[in-house]
Formats: structure tokens, sequence, C-alpha cells
């Protein structure tokens, strides 16, 4: 590969003014180069088009429309253009503002995931950018991450410019030159264009919205809308299909609701469905981050309140309780895929407080009192009935636990207590005499369960049920459930829940146990790597038979 300081113009000073410093960019029409200003000593950015390009009319005149386009904007978001002309080889140049920062590309690529404050603050700059834009009759037609530039200032630590007017549209141009858009012509990057775009049709300042709405939607979810390996693919899902909403592609992204809502509405087919225009759309996000900030400063709820909704609702962590989100995630009915299940389980569910026993107890307590005022109608003999009253409840109930507790814990009892999670605990009745190394002292996850000792049917019915607990959020019946079903199927997929399940309740022996069984028998496992990360190495290689 030819490094950057041998390219021809490193070095040179073209048109008497522009000292080249390095190339900096490379694209179809040219290349992008960094270069000092000599008359200021200011560094700028010089895009030459390409020797072999000048003949050819139609990108000769796209080339001077980018510099006529760019030329027409004066807003702080939109990279200002400072000269444009021609090199003494004839090479045809546009001068540019330099700007030190990296492409929201590349931020999506190193930072994600990205909070929805610093979503919005970015976004809402290249709204406005796009406004001022389209005031002076400018539509970009190819927005996307790698054309929005990001740069720390110091009152502003993502601030933005909005480049590459190559394939602007100047919606009031009188040029007599060659038309750059034919009928039924289509131009723009597959993964961003608007249906409108991808179909041919005439395009209004409503085509770069939808744009918007897909960088919305990668930004929030690190996923684009649609997926596919070719350029026909991706126009034909953005013609023919919806969106999924982005909470249902990645389940564990902090999304709010309104927030979602306008990502899909600005990914409508019609473009009379999207936001009316750029600084319409600006208002609309900057609401849903004010819903959002009111929403985080409203009173949270108590850790041991706030429900365990793995697999299929699922609560984002440290959300106030109205901003819970029922995302029914894929797979999880009946039957439940790995793909699924690899998905879904990671940050569902929230690791218990250590003291979650004691502050159970607590609440059954304070719960069960019954506060009287002094002087309101009981009196004090109704109030000591039931402070006494109340007292034998709580008597009983802990007499009735800690028998529960000591004498049912042979039979698996404890293990159906609301977050009391088994841990090496004997194989079924059934399967335990038919394991192979069913000694006691052997965890379930090391045991090899024979041919003789499997019933694949009440396996399956046995995971259903853990499912359902695991709505309820009764975390302990769901893994006594899971450990149950296993031991009379060996599922490598109860395996993966079991490790996720006590992976986040904090016990990291048990769930690299489980997950090391998963691994052991599933080798292309896709949840390898996510497990490996946290285990912090490489865990279970398979075993020769």
């Amino acid at each position: 590969m030819r490094t950057p300081d041998s390219d021809e113009y490193v070095g040179k000073t073209i048109a008497s003014k522009y000292r080249v410093e390095a190339l900096i960019g490379e694209g179809g029409m040219g290349k992008v180069f960094r270069a000092r200003q000599l008359s200021l000593d200011k560094v700028v950015v010089l895009k030459v088009l390409r020797h072999t390009l000048l003949s050819d009319e139609r990108t000769v005149a796209r080339f001077q429309r980018e510099a006529k386009a760019a030329s027409r904007l004066n807003h702080p978001n939109s990279i200002s253009v400072l000269d444009f002309g021609q090199a003494e080889d004839g090479a045809l140049f546009i001068a540019m503002e330099y700007v030190a920062g990296q492409d929201l590309h590349q931020i999506l690529s190193r930072e994600w995931p990205l909070n929805e404050g610093r979503v919005v603050r970015i976004v809402s700059q290249v709204l406005s950018a796009l406004s001022d834009a389209h005031g002076a009759g400018v539509i970009h037609r190819d927005l996307k991450p790698e054309n929005i530039m990001v740069e720390p200032r110091r009152n502003e630590p993502d601030f933005v410019k909005v480049l590459d007017f190559g394939i602007a549209k100047i919606t009031d141009s009188t040029d007599d030159g060659p038309a750059l858009t034919r009928a039924g012509f289509v131009c723009g990057t597959p993964e961003y264009m608007s249906p409108e775009q991808a179909r041919g049709s005439q395009l209004d300042h409503r085509s770069d919205l939808y744009a918007v709405g897909v960088i919305l939607y990668q930004l929030m979810t690190g996923l684009l809308p649609f997926e596919s390996d070719s350029a026909v693919g991706f126009a034909t899902k953005h013609l023919t299909e919806e969106p999924p909403p982005p909470t249902r592609r990645r389940p564990d992204a902090r999304i709010s609701p309104a927030m979602e809502r306008l990502i899909l509405r600005a990914l409508s087919k019609n473009p009379a469905d999207r936001p009316a225009t750029a600084e319409a759309f600006k208002a609309e996000l900057q609401a849903v981050d004010k819903e959002r900030r009111r929403m985080d400063s409203a009173p949270r709820r108590s850790a041991n309140s706030s429900a365990v909704l793995a697999p299929l609702p699922r609560k984002s962590a440290a959300s106030p309780q109205s901003d819970v989100r029922d995302a029914t995630l894929p797979g999880w009915g009946n039957e439940v895929t790995m793909e699924a299940t690899v998905r879904a389980l990671p940050g569902v569910l929230e690791p218990l407080p250590a003291n979650a026993d004691a502050m159970s107890a607590t609440r059954e307590q304070t719960d069960s009192l019954v506060h009287t005022q002094p002087g309101t109608g009981g009196g004090s003999g109704v109030a000591f009935f039931f402070k006494s009253l109340t007292i034998l409840l709580v008597v009983a109930a802990l007499g009735f636990f800690a028998y529960y507790f000591f004498m049912g814990a042979g039979s698996g009892g404890a293990q159906d207590l609301p977050y009391a999670l088994p841990t090496n605990a004997p194989v079924p009745a059934g399967a335990n005499n038919s394991a192979v190394g069913a000694s006691p002292d052997v965890p379930l996850y090391d045991r090899a369960i024979v041919s003789g000792a499997r019933n694949v049917e009440r396996a399956q019915e046995l995971a259903r049920e853990g499912d359902k607990a695991l709505q309820r959020a009764d975390v302990g019946l769901a893994a006594t459930k899971y450990r149950e079903a296993f031991g009379r199927s060996g599922d490598p997929e109860l395996a993966l829940k079991l490790g996720e399940v006590y992976w986040h309740r904090q016990n990291q022996d048990e769930a690299r146990g489980w997950w090391n069984r998963h691994l052991r028998e599933q080798p292309a496992s896709k949840a390898r790597a996510l497990i490996e990360q946290r285990l912090g190495g490489t865990v279970a290689q398979p075993t020769s038979p």
C-alpha cells in the first residue's frame, strides 16, 4: 500500500497558495489533503479531483456543484468552503476549513454505547446545519456518519461539522450545464437512502431527514435498521420493509420510548409522515431529551422493589419506574433459541444487593404494620390489637421460613424462595442415579446425563415453567426449574441461561461452571466471545469424545 507521504502532491504547492502536507483521505472522485495556506499560515483541507475524471463533463460539473452548494452555506455546523480553483497541472481543487476531530463513524465504532443525551446533542447540530442548507435550497443527499465530523471545543465537547456536499442538489438551480441526475438515476449511500431516493424519484428536504433517522437508529443501537450484503438489498429493504423497533434489535441498549417513537417516525416510508422540517425534527428531539432528563430526576424505586424482568420484559438499570419498557424478545416463546438467548440475556438481569434477604424481611415487616394516629377513631386499644396481631404474624412467618429452610433444604424447599439461587444441588429425582458421576460432591454442570435419564418432553415443560417464573421475578424458582430441566435433558442452552442468571446474581464460580458446560457442548456458540470477555480469557475448549 502507498504511504501518505508518497503521494505526488505531498510537499508541492498548488496554485501558488497551498503547500500540501499530507494525504488524509481518498475516494472515488479524488483525494483529500491536509495543506497550509501560505498567506495566512493556516491549516486547510484540499479536495483534488482525479486527473482521469477531468474529461468527464458530468463529474467535473458535480465537483463544481459541491463547491457552489457548500459556498451557499454560512452556518457554524456546516463546513466552510474557502476557495475553488485549478492547479498548475490542470487538476480542480476545493479548499475547505480543516476540522481536527474524528468522524461520527469512528466515534460509533470506538465509543458505543453512547448515552441518549450525547446523541441528542450531536444530532441536534446536524439538524441545525441541514435546516440552514435546506433554507438555502441545498439538499445533501448523502448524509451518513462518515460525513459528520465531531471535534471537542472549549465550550462544547462534541462540536459538529457536516461536510461532503459532493452529490448535493440545489433545488433552485438555473445552471445551463448538464443535468447531474437523470430520471430513475440513484445516487447516495444505500444504507442511508430514503425510499424515494432508492426509487430514483424526485427528492426534497425530507429525504435528508430520513437519513437522520437512520443515523439516530445507528447511534442508539450500534446497528443499522436493515442488514444486507448488497446495495440492491439495502435499497429493496428501505422500499419494502418496516424497520424493527430499536429496542427489539438491541434489548440491552437504553432507549427511551419517546426516542424510539421519533426514530420510527423519521423512518416512515411516506415523507409526509416524517417530521416536516429539520427545525421541527430538532425541536422534537430536544423535547425527547427534556422528557428523559425529567424522568431521570424523578424519585427512583428502591432496589428491592424493582422487578427482574428477564427474559421477556426489560428494565433499564437505574431508570425511574415510568421508564420501564416491555420489549418482547424474539425466540422466547415455547422454544428458546440460542440466538435469542445470546441477544437477550446480557443486561436484562440486575445484580441483587448483598443485603437483599435482610431488606426483604424488613419490607415484609414494615408492609404489615398498621399505623394509627392518636385520637382518630381506633384509639390505643385498636392500635394495641393490630400491633399484637402483626407481631404474631411476623413471628409465625419467621418460624415458617426457619422450618422451611432447615427442614426442607434436603428436598430443595429453600430453592423455591424468591432470589434463593440453588448451587450444586443434587440432580432431580429420577435422573440422579442415572447420571455419570452422580456423587453429591460433583456439581450438576459437571455430570453427564446418560440416555436412560433423559426425558426431553418433561425438560421442555420445566424450562417453560422456569421462563414463567423469571417473568414473575421469582429468580430462585426459575433457576431451580432450569436445573431440573437440565438434569433431564443436558440441553446446553439451559446451561447458557443458568450461567447468565448466576453471573448477574454475582455467583461467578457457579456461572463459570455452567458456561464451561455450555461451551464444551457448543464450542461454536455465539455466546463464546461474551463469556470469554466476562471471565477474562479462553474457556471450555471442546473435549474429545
